[in-house]
């Protein structure tokens, strides 16, 4: 689909956007026609080229594709840029799955794709009993007394 978008393209060379005058635009005009054309498109302020040429690496570190990959549906030559997003990628995931364990720990449900059902963890604990003759957790009979204390 870009191919054919690009095939129909009034172009000279290399140069895909140009301004009015059929010029290619200069880093600092193109910048300007960016913001412009977000706003036009309702998006909020602060989107870059930079960020939009990032996304896709992002997209793709997110979905765990390999290095390998990502150099090549990016352009980059090394392999530092790539590790860079995997990194990133791995960052996010390892601390959203820490809080994940601090809010199963909190509240016992069960993490992200654990079986739903009985809670995790160990069982809910029973009323304390503070001594042999009952107390908060009722009251016992002496065999019953006895019985805990061998165990």
């Amino acid at each position: 689909m870009l191919s054919e978008i690009l095939d129909a393209a009034d172009r000279r060379g290399e140069t895909v956007l140009v301004n009015a005058y059929g010029e290619p635009f200069s880093a600092k005009s193109l910048t300007g026609m960016m913001a412009h054309w977000c706003k036009l498109a309702g998006l909020p302020k602060g989107l870059t080229l930079h960020g939009l040429r990032k996304s896709p690496g992002v997209y793709l570190a997110e979905a765990e594709a390999s290095t390998r990959q990502m150099m090549d549906v990016l352009g980059h030559d090394d392999i530092d840029h790539a590790e860079l997003y995997s990194r990133e990628a791995s960052q996010v995931r390892l601390a959203v799955q820490g809080m994940d364990r601090v809010v199963r720990l909190v509240t016992r449900k069960p993490m992200l794709g654990e079986p739903v059902g009985e809670p995790c963890g160990e069982p809910p604990s029973k009323a304390l009993i503070n001594n042999d003759n009952g107390g908060p957790g009722g009251t016992r009979t002496p065999n019953q007394a006895v019985m805990s204390r061998r165990l």
